[in-house]
């Protein structure tokens, strides 16, 4: 039974991933503790599902000319030394702080997505626009092309914090990677969505290419927070196993169906998505001791 229950939560966790380019780490850990593992032992399972999910999700989205290689290579890079910072000071942080405060970041960004999906008509053409122009134009491999040709698209001109961190793809790549790699390790997750926010509201990515490079950059950071975790004994591996198994076929649907639907619809399937695992955490979220 355990292993049946072990097997949905990593296809529950595959869905996440490929829909919004998030980790699941929000079923998985909760979902562990129940069935009796320790949170940091969950936390290592739930990265090594993670891993396997987004490199399903990430070629998923590579198929169909939606990851950006060159620019997502180097917040990986970053990732990967700041995960290990985090899986080993995992152990002295707080579980209820920290889960509260990432539970209301997760509102602040559904909000934030839903509101793109219904932003305004003008936001629905260009989406449109951007998927003709893609049936006639090679996929953006070039980090410095994708924000130049958007930004002449933009009525306003982006300031001057913004044009260096698009301009410097390997220090703010690497900067910004170290910063998500350590969310990474503390609560398990891939740091998926602040990688999608970036991308997205200042990279300024279409959603689809947002999420396909994201699962690209939580592959390695998920990756290196396994290792972290198994160096510390806390990878229950028969549990990461099973699970990873689900995750392959619930990443890989979630994942195409995700691609076949337009601009708009993603960001608010986004949103939804992002509200609806806030809640989760909140509600598994133990009590204080006291």
């Amino acid at each position: 039974m355990e292993s049946v229950f072990a097997l949905l939560i990593g296809g529950a966790a595959g869905v996440v991933t490929g829909l919004i380019g998030a980790s699941g780490v929000m079923i998985v850990v909760p979902a562990l503790v129940v069935l009796g593992y320790s949170v940091p032992d969950a936390i290592g399972a739930s990265l090594f599902i993670n891993t396997v999910a987004a490199l399903i999700v990430a070629w998923t989205y590579y198929q169909n000319e939606n990851l950006n290689f060159k620019q997502g290579i180097w917040i990986a890079a970053g990732t990967v030394v700041g995960a290990q910072v985090g899986s080993f000071i995992a152990p002295s942080v707080p579980d209820v702080g920290l889960s509260s405060a990432f539970s209301i970041f997760l509102f602040i960004s559904a909000v934030t997505f839903w509101g793109r999906g219904i932003k305004t008509p003008q936001a629905n053409k260009m989406s449109a626009a951007d998927d003709e122009d893609n049936t006639t134009q090679p996929p953006l491999d070039e980090g410095n092309t994708t924000q130049s040709s958007l930004d002449e698209n933009n009525t306003t001109q982006p300031s001057l914090i913004l044009r260096l961190l698009r301009s410097n793809v390997i220090i703010s790549g690497l900067l910004l990677g170290f910063l998500v790699g350590i969310l990474t390790g503390l609560i398990g997750a891939g740091g998926g969505v602040m990688i999608l926010l970036i991308l997205v509201f200042i990279m300024q990515y279409s959603m689809h290419e947002g999420i396909g490079t994201s699962t690209l950059i939580m592959a390695f950071s998920a990756a290196s927070g396994t290792i972290g975790h198994a160096l510390t004994s806390n990878l229950p591996l028969r549990a990461a196993i099973i699970g990873s198994i689900g995750t392959i076929i619930g990443g890989r649907l979630a994942a195409r169906f995700a691609n076949t639907i337009n601009e708009k619809v993603l960001s608010k399937v986004v949103g939804g998505v992002f509200a609806v695992l806030g809640v989760v955490m909140l509600m598994t979220t133990p009590p204080p001791n006291v």
